[in-house]
């Protein structure tokens, strides 16, 4: 056997392909391509706009879309994709030789671009070098990031726009959340629309099972945060801030202090219960995200009915108000507990 040359990138252990083709024949052609290798989990979206969507709500190790399909069009959804997913590479296909779809594939940032009809080893080996050269460049670039929160909609409402723009930078996003926010409703329910929040920030969503009105700042809740911190391996942690009137804010603040002591960079955000005391010294700007984060809180749609802090208005305020101390932008801010390179 021939050993792997170590200066090569490698292949990720699981690789994500997003194959978007509208023709039944061509779409099973390639998905049999890929999943006969071993190392290709293919998800299949038969039209542009459901390709669109899967970009928004997941991420993918590479994209590869035929041009001409119905909803919304392969070079539409390579401007979606390179907007929502900037390292991930995006493949286009076409049955037509046409040098003006080459030309708007490369005009919108296409990784390549292939014409059919194709054959399965050229296809394999061009799938293969854009996905290898991607990871060496993921890694060499991402951060993972990860927000903490004590209730469904804490993160969001505390830094949905700095994890937007997290996104945005090709950063990897996840949000942890502690309770089902019983207190404030059906926890089934606030469940269902905190995963519908997710997908609108593009991030992972864990969800745990602490007592709402009742999370202790000790073991318990130590190592919930812990087994994230591990399993994700995160370089930025968001949660609450200390100077809370919440007593489950306080308690995830200390909790994640300890879980997240060999994380490089600790911030803390502001809630609506957060007092005076809370005195930021990081403000990020957030004005482009702001309607994404908008429509991520209105996911919770039980509780913006009946909680006035979730108002659009009050939303747009509070960042515009922040924006005072850095040069009236809008933006979100931050305590910094530490913050390295």
């Amino acid at each position: 056997m021939i050993p792997p040359d170590p200066t090569r990138p490698q292949l990720p252990a699981r690789v994500r392909v997003l194959v978007v083709e509208d023709d039944p024949d061509q779409a099973q052609l390639l998905l049999r391509w890929l999943e006969s290798s071993g190392v290709y989990h293919v998800v299949h979206a038969d039209t542009g706009s459901e390709g669109e969507r899967l970009v928004r709500g997941s991420d993918w190790d590479i994209v590869v879309s035929d041009i001409e399909m119905p909803g919304i069009s392969g070079l539409e959804l390579l401007r979606v994709s390179k907007e929502v997913l900037p390292y991930t590479p995006t493949l286009l296909m076409t049955a037509h030789e046409s040098m003006e779809y080459a030309l708007d594939a490369i005009r919108g940032r296409a990784d390549d671009f292939l014409v059919k009809p194709l054959k399965r080893e050229p296809f394999l080996e061009k799938v293969a070098k854009l996905v290898e050269t991607a990871a060496a460049e993921i890694r060499r670039r991402r951060k993972v990031v990860l927000a903490v929160g004590a209730h469904p909609d804490d993160v969001e409402i505390g830094c949905g726009g700095i994890l937007l723009r997290h996104r945005a930078a090709g950063d990897s996003v996840a949000v942890l959340t502690l309770s089902g926010g019983e207190q404030g409703g059906e926890a089934a329910e606030r469940v269902e629309e905190a995963r519908r929040a997710a997908e609108v920030l593009g991030a992972r969503l864990f969800m745990r099972t602490l007592e709402d009105a009742a999370i202790s700042e000790g073991k318990e809740t130590i190592s919930l945060i812990e087994e994230v911190i591990r399993e994700i391996d995160p370089s930025v942690i968001y949660t609450h801030t200390l100077n809370d009137g919440h007593q489950d804010h306080r308690s995830v603040h200390r909790a994640t202090v300890v879980a997240a002591r060999q994380v490089p960079s600790l911030y803390c955000y502001q809630a609506p219960s957060s007092g005076i005391d809370f005195r930021p010294t990081k403000f990020v700007e957030v004005g482009e995200f702001l309607g994404r984060k908008v429509q991520a809180i209105s996911a919770y749609r039980s509780q913006v009915a009946k909680r006035p802090y979730l108002r659009e208005t009050l939303l747009l305020a509070t960042a515009e108000y922040w924006g005072r101390f850095a040069g009236y932008g809008r933006v979100e801010p931050l305590e910094v507990v530490r913050e390295r390179a």
